[in-house]
């Protein structure tokens, strides 16, 4: 049985940002929505603690024609939260931030049962904030599938 279009959208993003997890050498440090996590230190010694946490942020669907074969526009944000122990400084935060933005490139096709996901535009990086006793820095990306109801 197939996943409904929005649970596949999801994990198929979601596959994505565990790749993205391993290839930063975070695997173990991921959070993921509804699962219990542990983040690690912020800093032990003088090593700074990172780990990420994926967020599905999806907008309303609509139709895209009005014929019988029309299909269903599913859009929204596939939000990568950077999180860093703070003291490292802004460039240690910023350029997993920025290995993310990479890892999402604009164009990138992700396969699903039925449709790709596609990454729609460029991913953008949103402020540091400071969330004590870590920084983070929210990535955001923008997906789109075209899906049949």
């Amino acid at each position: 049985m197939s996943e409904p279009v929005e649970v596949a959208i999801q994990k198929a993003l979601t596959d994505r940002a565990t790749a993205f997890a391993i290839a930063q050498g975070m695997a173990a440090a991921i959070s993921y929505p509804n699962v219990v996590f542990t983040p690690p230190a912020a800093k032990t010694g003088t090593v700074y603690g990172k780990w990420l946490q994926v967020s599905f942020l999806p907008a309303p669907s609509f139709e895209t024609g009005i014929s019988f074969n029309s299909h269903n526009k599913h859009n929204g944000i596939f939000q990568v939260s950077v999180f860093h122990g703070i003291g490292a400084g802004e460039p240690a935060i910023a350029r997993i931030a920025a290995a993310a933005i990479q890892f999402f490139p604009r164009g990138l096709q992700l396969p699903t049962e039925s449709e790709p996901v596609r990454i729609d535009k460029q991913a953008y990086r949103g402020p540091m904030l400071k969330d004590d006793p870590w920084m983070m820095i929210p990535v955001s990306i923008p997906y789109q599938c075209f899906a049949r109801p």
